[in-house]
């Protein structure tokens, strides 16, 4: 039995459920065409008006030679049982799979950490002051303008993602079953995963998950486990601080945090993606896709965490100082060394 965390839009409320009667469900419907696509007409259909005399004399010629074409000693229960075998057979042969909808990831080696910075805005997502776009996306309050006005600069707060990178190393890895398409709070979406990397300030951070969030509470989670979308840009799934960029896994759920082997927090929230190469050979996000052939990871968990009640503000105890004396209160992780990405017949077929 599969337990799943429930989110209703603007509330994370958790709820014990489970997914097994839909999957009995599934193979019942399965079962249910299988038996309909091979199964013979009734022997009690009338003939139709047109059938011939001819026709008639014939069937009755195969009736009689039928005793004869027998083997000895062959009986009609006999018949009927290899029948019965012979559907076995073909049902075994037939390539009828219910989809699993498996992936998986790793990443073992290079990895940077980010911290808080004012992301630049692409003139073609977010255009000019004089004629501004995606205004929903970004809030004109939210944006900076270079000293004449004539242009914008940087969003105006600092982001999870920026260019004020460190380099640092780590290893990473998911598993997932992408089940259930859209946000149901019955989703069936499952996601295992554990990242464990070394934090600006030389500690030891690991992070797990095993639990999918259904129901996005502002724009879709997918079920919980998104795979082959794309996300960010003017998608308006996710930032649109970040590039538009296909991902090939895409997650939400919640999970714990370990610092130097002590677990310090649980019911954070996390969120994964497993993504073309936003970041060039120097690590650095532009308004493109630097190298959409490649893999990148992300790892983020933001300042929240899962409650009863719903999300709640929350710093991720990340024990990072700031140049203002503050702790980071997020997590954003990159992972570069040694990518894998096993499942995906989109990346596989590259």
């Amino acid at each position: 039995m599969k337990i799943l965390n429930e989110t209703r839009l603007g509330a994370l409320k958790i709820a014990l459920l489970t997914g097994a009667a839909g999957v009995l469900a599934s193979f019942a419907m399965a079962n249910v065409a299988l038996a309909h696509a091979t199964a013979k007409p009734d022997d009690g259909m009338k003939m139709e008006d047109g059938m011939k005399d001819d026709a008639m004399k014939d069937d009755a010629m195969a009736s009689d030679m039928k005793d004869d074409e027998m083997s000895d000693g062959m009986k009609d229960d006999d018949m009927a049982d290899d029948d019965m075998m012979d559907d076995d057979k073909m049902d075994d042969g037939m390539e009828m799979k219910v989809p699993t909808g498996k992936m998986s990831a790793s990443a073992d080696g290079v990895a940077i950490w980010q911290f808080p910075d004012r992301r630049e805005l692409d003139p073609a997502l977010f255009g000019t002051p004089d004629a501004p776009i995606n205004v929903d996306l970004l809030p004109l309050e939210n944006r900076l303008t270079n000293a004449d006005g004539s242009a914008y600069t940087t969003a105006k707060n600092p982001a999870m993602f920026s260019n004020n990178i460190e380099m640092t190393t780590g290893t990473f890895n998911i598993e997932v079953k992408d089940l259930t398409a859209k946000d149901n709070p019955n989703s069936l979406d499952e996601v295992k995963m554990d990242a464990s990397f070394v934090s600006p300030a030389g500690q030891t951070i690991r992070v797990t998950m095993d639990r999918v969030i259904p129901v996005g509470p502002d724009h879709p989670f997918f079920g919980g486990v998104g795979t082959n979308v794309l996300m960010h840009g003017a998608t308006g799934i996710g930032t649109p601080l970040v590039v538009e960029e296909f991902s090939y896994i895409t997650a939400w759920g919640l999970g714990d945090i370990y610092v130097d082997g002590e677990k310090v927090d649980s019911n954070r929230i996390v969120h994964v993606m497993v993504s073309e190469r936003t970041r060039d050979a120097d690590y650095q996000v532009g308004f493109d896709v630097a190298q959409p052939d490649q893999l990148e990871i992300h790892l983020a968990l933001p300042p929240a965490k899962g409650s009863p009640d719903g999300p709640m503000a929350s710093p991720v105890p990340t024990g990072v100082t700031l140049p203002n004396g503050n702790d980071q209160p997020f997590i954003h992780v990159n992972f570069y060394g040694n990518l894998t990405l096993e499942g995906n017949r989109f990346y596989t077929a590259m």
